[in-house]
């Protein structure tokens, strides 16, 4: 009977450590979600959904209670199975008034937190989490109301490409991220060694909004994303460059569904210094 309990228990066991794995759609299209970070509610634990809307999650276990906040979609909460299809509800959107203002692209100001990318030293590594740096609407904005480009520095250690995602959040009237998206998501790739990444948004026609808006730089848990050395294991890929100077800090830290704010920074990401990014405005 001991015996018989005993085999009971490794069963039990091995089926709530057995890793988990399934798909994310929209519950409208039935088309897959790419690139959507899952986590295990209140903690960093988490994975994130491949090209296909795939994911296997090995740090989560059966029972687990998983959360998904992603920007468009309703916050979705589930117990954790061994397979697992998760559809995402999209978000009703309100459509506020509607300026049309042609863009002519004569005036262009840019807003600098480094000069050459090359001259960057310092990265936050490793840790799945989003880091949003907050831009502040000044009224000189008004004669480059456009959200043009933007420019970021990033460092890899693998050979091969490998994935982040960027997109732009409105602030809300406390200069908080809301949870309202700007732009479209831009699912970027990097190769080795210190690279500079420019993000187009011309398209777009983004006017800076008047709360303010956050440039949000995705970090995904990808099994190509991860590096590992004699040190450390699965180290997630790529590096985010920090400003040189030390400025008003105002980037923040955001993991399961939650943002820290810039003062708390340096527990969670051994520094609280600026993402060092590069904007442009155009008219």
């Amino acid at each position: 009977m001991r015996n018989i309990k005993y085999l009971l228990l490794i069963f039990i066991s091995a089926q709530c450590f057995s890793q988990i794995s399934g798909n994310v759609t929209d519950s409208e299209t039935g088309l897959p979600i790419d690139y959507v970070n899952i986590w295990v509610k209140n903690t960093r634990k988490g994975t994130t959904t491949n090209s296909s809307g795939n994911f296997t999650f090995q740090n989560g276990k059966i029972a687990d209670t998983l959360l998904i906040s992603y920007l468009g979609y309703q916050e979705l909460q589930f117990i954790a199975q061994k397979e697992n299809a998760v559809k995402l509800i999209p978000n009703e959107i309100e459509l506020g008034e509607v300026l049309i203002i042609p863009m002519r692209n004569t005036k262009i100001k840019t807003i600098n937190s480094y000069n050459k990318y090359n001259a960057i030293k310092e990265f936050y590594y490793n840790g799945h989490y989003s880091l949003a740096r907050f831009y502040k609407y000044k009224k000189e904005y008004e004669q480059s109301p456009f959200i043009n480009k933007i420019s970021l520095v990033v460092l890899s250690a693998l050979k091969n490409k490998v994935t982040f995602k960027v997109y732009l959040i409105k602030a809300d009237k406390e200069g908080k991220p809301s949870d309202q998206i700007l732009s479209e998501y831009y699912i970027l790739t990097t190769g080795k060694g210190k690279n500079e990444i420019t993000v187009d948004f011309s398209n777009e026609k983004l006017i800076f909004p008047r709360n303010g808006v956050f440039v949000v730089i995705d970090r995904l848990n990808l099994k190509e994303n991860k590096f590992s050395n004699k040190l450390a294991k699965g180290i997630l890929q790529p590096a985010i460059g920090m400003e040189k100077e030390d400025s008003e800090k105002n980037t923040w830290l955001g993991y399961s569904g939650k943002w820290v704010v810039p003062k708390d920074l340096m527990k969670y990401a051994g520094s609280n210094k600026n993402i060092a990014i590069k904007m442009e405005l155009t008219d």
